[in-house]
């Protein structure tokens, strides 16, 4: 005979440290400021609310949050399944007066009330196993107790058909054209064409709403986190000098939405060259990047002790950004060089130009890539285009030319024969098939 965990004593029921009203007073805040979702100093899970509405609200207030949908009222009404929590939570809305600047104290309480409640509980559980006197009912609720103080060995998340089925999903939120949040993408050329001029721009675009590259990038966000180990900071800030006079003022003032994080000279290694991964950078970057849009690592190379055609090994690199895009709810974004083949035979804009392990490809799940194209004019333009887009439209071609300071404009091509530009895009099967045109090396640019 084995102890039941289905129903407990109405004993242990009847006197559960319960507040309900405390409940309800920070889902009132969480309400009130949705961001404090991601505020660290608030300690408190799903799992810490009792009544079983107020669990169903906050858990559909942090999936909003999670793909990146700015959460009211209505929304959260909307995106709840039981009719009866929808009329519930009107009820709550027409109630609500708590202050979210109390939402520390009413978290605490919420999580005190909570330890008691599971004490009492886990108590309960041991003396049934204990009073049947079955060793194996013993031994299931230690190993029920100690999956709950490790995580990491409760099994996995489980999505259910018939819950996903019915479950009124939000529209597809892009990053960057066709990134979606919680992946990991590339940006792929060869030295000097200027990719991490580029991130740069994504990077203060994104932050400020401010899109000088014309490839689409929308904004201001959550912010962007640019974690710069390829260059010293005093190039970061020429840089940063060069590309202001560019940016309107309006648009200027949100700038600061764009943080640059100097690893350059530091040993910020994510993994050295035994497989040893440093997890206390892997949780100084999960806790800088939690909440932002976006996170860019210049360059990926610089990351790591690993050799770069090994497939097992950039396979174990990939999956630490890919946790940490679902740690941070953000896109990972890695700078990344183009393989000497793709150098010589000007194939630069071909996802499978970047250099390594075809790994790197396959564990990410979106690429951009820059191609210098020198003219016979004499003219030069750099193309980008986006290869691969696993969850979202792949294609696309964009032109850029370097203005003052090195900054990267949007441009139109150059159509040979013809001394002023045009504003029809040749295709790049015309590119590639006239003769008008030449690959060029990066030294030769400039």
């Amino acid at each position: 005979m084995t102890a039941s965990a289905d129903r407990r004593p109405v004993k242990v029921l009847q006197n559960l440290p319960i507040d309900i009203e405390n409940e309800k007073n920070l889902i009132w805040c969480l309400l009130r400021k949705p961001e404090l979702l991601r505020d660290d100093s608030l300690s408190f899970s799903v799992e810490d609310f009792h009544f079983a509405p107020h669990k169903r609200i906050v858990q559909t207030l942090i999936d909003l949050d999670r793909d990146g949908i700015d959460s009211d009222p209505g929304i959260v009404r909307n995106r709840l399944e039981d009719p009866s929590d929808r009329d519930y939570l009107e009820t709550l809305h027409s109630d609500m007066w708590a202050s979210p600047s109390n939402a520390k104290h009413y978290a605490g309480k919420l999580r005190e009330v909570a330890v008691r409640r599971r004490a009492i509980f886990d108590a309960d559980s041991l003396t049934r196993a204990a009073n049947y006197g079955v060793p194996d009912d013993i031994a299931r609720v230690y190993g029920e107790l100690s999956k709950r103080e490790n995580p990491a060995e409760a099994g996995f998340p489980v999505i259910r058909p018939s819950v996903a089925f019915s479950k009124i999903l939000p529209p597809p939120v892009y990053v960057l054209p066709s990134l979606r949040p919680r992946t990991v993408g590339l940006i792929v050329a060869q030295e000097g064409v200027g990719k991490s001029f580029l991130a740069l721009e994504i990077g203060l675009a994104k932050a400020s709403g401010c899109d000088l590259t014309g490839i689409g990038i929308t904004g201001p966000g959550k912010g962007v986190v640019y974690f710069s180990k390829e260059d010293p900071p005093e190039i970061i800030e020429e840089r940063l000098q060069s590309i202001a006079p560019f940016i309107p003022g309006e648009s200027r003032a949100k700038a600061d939405g764009l943080e640059v994080v100097s690893l350059y000279g530091r040993p910020a290694t994510l993994m050295s060259d035994k497989s040893e991964l440093n997890e206390k950078l892997v949780r100084q970057i999960v806790k800088t990047g939690i909440g932002k849009d976006l996170l860019i690592f210049d360059t990926l190379r610089k990351l790591h002790d690993l050799e770069e055609n090994s497939s097992g090994e950039m396979k174990v690199l990939l999956e630490i950004f890919d946790r940490i895009a679902l740690e941070t709810g953000s896109a990972v974004l890695l700078v990344h060089h183009t393989n000497k083949s793709a150098n010589l035979n000007g194939q630069q804009g071909d996802q499978s130009s970047a250099r390594g392990s075809n790994a790197i490809v396959g564990n990410t799940r979106w690429s951009l890539h820059l191609e210098t194209v020198k003219y016979d004019s004499g003219e030069k333009r750099i193309r980008v285009s986006i290869p691969r887009a696993s969850y979202g439209q792949e294609g696309g071609e964009w032109w850029l030319e370097r203005s003052e300071g090195g900054v990267l404009m949007a441009s139109d091509p150059v159509i040979a024969g013809t001394p002023q530009k045009s504003t029809k895009k040749p295709t790049l099967k015309s590119l590639k098939g006239g003769k008008e045109i030449e690959y060029v090396e990066a030294e030769d640019l400039f």
